[in-house]
């Protein structure tokens, strides 16, 4: 996998036509469970040392938005699960496992490059 971040800062990413309020990442509407999901773009939080990633359901065409926080105690990690997420491309095809929260928000606690799935 390339080493070079293809996490976007807000304006730039809608200078080229991403829509970030067009993905939604409000509990009734982000699904839980395990399922496919295509990394559409990823944005720098504006107010957390996270990444807020932008995600289409393959099954369903619904647009998503979940956040990857950067692990305290490692060096800039950005872990969902095991994958480093500053470094996967747009339009990867990805296996996404959300949980709930404590407060019944949606969690993203495992993403898989579709590529990795069969070593795993």
């Amino acid at each position: 996998m390339n080493r070079e971040t293809t996490v976007m800062g807000f304006f730039p990413a809608l200078e080229v036509g991403y829509e970030p309020k067009n993905y939604s990442f409000y509990k009734e509407d982000v699904p839980i469970g395990v399922y496919l999901a295509k990394l559409d773009f990823m944005l720098w939080s504006k107010t957390f040392m996270a990444i807020n990633c932008f995600f289409t359901i393959k099954e369903s065409g619904k647009k998503i938005s979940l956040s990857v926080y950067k692990k305290t105690g490692v060096d800039d990690l950005y872990l969902a699960g095991e994958t480093e997420i500053r470094f996967v491309p747009f339009g990867a095809i990805m296996q996404l496992s959300v949980e709930s929260n404590l407060n019944g928000k949606p969690v993203l606690k495992d993403a898989i490059v579709e590529e990795n799935l069969a070593s795993d």
